[in-house]
């Protein structure tokens, strides 16, 4: 479960015994650099919505890699290349999507039909 604060575009979860803050996405290709900037204004505001925080530091700051389609519509499924099947794009619902997603492909590989016909099959 996770809450969002739309104004400030900050998504946050509880991870384990860690909170969790994710912001923005930047489309930069390939570079996984941290902006740190963007990281002190989510830290900023989670210390303004959690005033108990105040005096945490946060461990881990984080940039990674967000394989999406334009539409955001995952690909799931087999390739022309046999034993190739891909599970990706998902974009900014790639953790919400990931067990779903990861069951589907489950079915494929094992030649089983998914329980549910998603309209994403490709």
């Amino acid at each position: 479960m996770s809450l969002t604060d739309e104004a400030h575009k900050i998504v946050i979860s509880r991870l384990g015994n860690r909170l969790r803050a994710a912001g923005t996405a930047e489309l930069t290709g390939y570079d996984t650099s941290v902006n740190s900037i963007r990281c002190d204004a989510i830290v900023q505001r989670i210390r303004q919505l959690f005033p108990a925080l105040s005096a945490i530091e946060p461990v881990d700051r984080w940039a990674g890699l967000r394989p999406a389609t334009p539409d955001n519509v995952p690909i799931i499924g087999r390739t022309r290349m046999q034993n190739l099947f891909l599970n990706t794009g998902h974009g900014t619902l790639g953790w919400t999507l990931a067990c779903g997603s990861a069951r589907v492909l489950a079915d494929l590989v094992s030649g089983r039909t998914p329980e549910v016909a998603f309209r994403f099959f490709r």
